[in-house]
């Protein structure tokens, strides 16, 4: 397959992080490194700075790539007067410098998402069947308004093709209420990680309506395109998503063959082929049996039954389940219950750690809780959630602590709010020295990473589970530079989001082999190995 990135952007932005790439070069580093052909690509500058410039300086930092770069221009409404008001003139001079595709940023640019102020930008573009980008980010906030702006859009422009970018896997239900009724839209998964999603929207919508994009250069490719690798949908179907849609909508673009850099983990990824080795999941959640979806989130065959298919298609040999019914919803009980009969139901293929609420539960109910989860086979710590309005360190955890503490169990921990700070965890590891505190979603960012990597230093027993939607690129490098292989984890988050894009996202790291291997299966199974006797 030859994959053609629709989301990518270069050049500055305004409070970046020292340790994000953002260059040209730095997009082609990556593109060479996960076997991507050409990237469709638009410039920061035309954000916060200038439109006409930006243009300028996007043709000149891509000039040192030709065939392998293609141009979005941006473009903005013409009633203020200050940029392009004439729509002959325009699609003249994109045709002249071969821009087949423009991007709008609707909130940053502070222009309504109206017809009349759209139609006279947009039915221009709908006339040449101009591809229009936008984020997600850039509609009104509120899944009403978001609606609303991208049906007026789609129903003022019915011929104009749409792709819209950056969708957060949260807004699903507005997702869906679009594409069901507009068949000029078009998503990529970049962010838009739902669980089943690709399978799901290829289904329903059609393969030509779904498109691979990475977020390079600040997201790892290499998860962008696992989603696609390990896609249970025909060859012909991957391809048209990989970088035969977007080809077509730029007009025929010819891609060239990407080389892709050989081992054996990179090989059987890109085929799309069951991992070998331990690949280990240290962090997962599970839906009832037969359930979809939980509050707000839609989540398609997320129970066990769907979580240990899909594994088994990436060679997930086991993952570590906590139900989303405790920490979501505060039923502490009854989510247990569900981890519980996945447990006994996929007898070897998962963990359980148990949701421990010391609000909703009395001390002695949280503690006959733990002994009798400890009491069945299969489970191996506890999971705190932010929703109990604790502090880890307020006294109510105590027990909880002494027990893990105890019998040597892991325990997985988000970090903000009320909860607790990476000083906190530091605290509480030096505290109880025998439990192993593994902190959820460290690579979600530099800064967290930089957190999370200052408490390892200071205690050995200390974690970094990595999994979140911003498959931070570089990021797990870094942390390896900074405290080595041997303590950091690979987890999924599924099925809030689909696992195949956290999988690539270790997979793709620019690491030896030996390391990927360590952080995919071999520390979780180390850390499974300080386990002491239990009840």
């Amino acid at each position: 397959m030859r994959y053609f990135d629709c989301c990518c952007e270069i050049g500055p932005r305004t409070e970046k992080d020292p340790l994000t790439p953002w260059t040209a070069a730095d997009v082609l580093r990556w593109m060479d490194h996960c076997g991507i052909s050409a990237a469709l690509v638009t410039h920061t500058l035309a954000m916060q700075g200038n439109v006409y410039e930006s243009r300028r300086r996007l043709r000149e930092d891509i000039a040192a790539a030709p065939g392998r770069f293609f141009p979005a221009w941006t473009v903005v409404p013409p009633d203020a007067r200050d940029t392009d008001g004439d729509g002959k003139k325009l699609l003249a001079e994109m045709a002249a410098e071969g821009v087949r595709a423009v991007k709008l940023f609707p909130r940053t640019h502070n222009y309504p998402m109206t017809p009349s102020v759209l139609a006279p930008m947009l039915k221009p573009l709908e006339a040449a069947r101009i591809l229009t980008l936008i984020d997600a980010n850039e509609l009104p906030a509120g899944p009403d308004g978001a609606y609303a702006a991208m049906d007026a859009l789609l129903t003022l422009a019915p011929d104009l093709p749409v792709v819209l970018q950056r969708i957060t896997w949260g807004i699903q239900r507005v997702i869906t209420a679009l594409m069901n009724r507009h068949r000029n839209l078009r998503v990529e998964f970049s962010f838009y990680q739902i669980n089943r999603g690709i399978e799901q929207y290829a289904k329903w919508y059609g393969p030509e309506r779904l498109l691979f994009g990475t977020g390079l250069p600040a997201m790892s490719a290499g998860a962008a395109r696992s989603f696609i690798d390990y896609a249970d949908i025909p060859a012909r179907d991957k391809a048209l998503i990989a970088g035969g849609n977007l080809a077509t909508l730029l007009g025929g673009v010819e891609l060239a063959e990407a080389a892709i850099p050989g081992d054996s983990l990179i090989a059987a990824a890109a085929a799309g082929r069951p991992l070998d080795g331990e690949v280990l999941d240290a962090h997962c959640h599970v839906l009832p049996e037969g359930r979809d979806s939980s509050g707000s989130y839609v989540m398609y065959h997320g129970d066990a039954d769907g979580l240990a298919e899909l594994n088994s298609r990436m060679g997930i040999r086991t993952s570590t389940l906590i139900s989303w019914t405790g920490p979501l919803a505060c039923d502490t009980v009854d989510g247990n219950e569900v981890v519980s009969r996945a447990l006994r139901r996929h007898g070897g293929r998962f963990y359980g750690l148990i949701h421990i609420d010391p609000i909703h539960l009395s001390r002695e109910e949280l503690l006959a809780e733990i002994h009798r989860r400890l009491g069945e086979p299969g489970w191996v710590g506890m999971k705190p959630y932010p929703t109990s309005g604790l502090a880890y360190d307020h006294a109510l955890f105590e027990p909880c602590w002494q027990i893990a503490n105890q019998h040597g169990l892991m325990i997985l921990t988000h970090l903000g709010g009320r909860a607790g700070s990476t000083a906190t965890i530091a605290k509480l590891a030096g505290a109880y020295p025998e439990a192993q505190w593994a902190i959820a979603h460290s690579g979600g960012s530099f800064p967290t990473a930089r957190e999370v990597v200052a408490v390892m230093k200071q205690r050995a027993n200390i974690w970094a589970e990595l999994t979140l939607t911003p498959v931070t690129n570089g990021v797990i490098e870094w942390m390896v530079e900074q405290v080595g292989d041997d303590r950091i984890l690979f987890g999924t988050d599924a099925p809030m989001r689909d696992p195949r894009q956290q999988l690539g996202w270790v997979v793709w790291a620019d690491l030896p082999e030996a390391s990927r291997r360590k952080i995919l299966g071999g520390n979780f199974r180390r850390l499974l190995g300080m386990r002491k006797s239990t009840p």
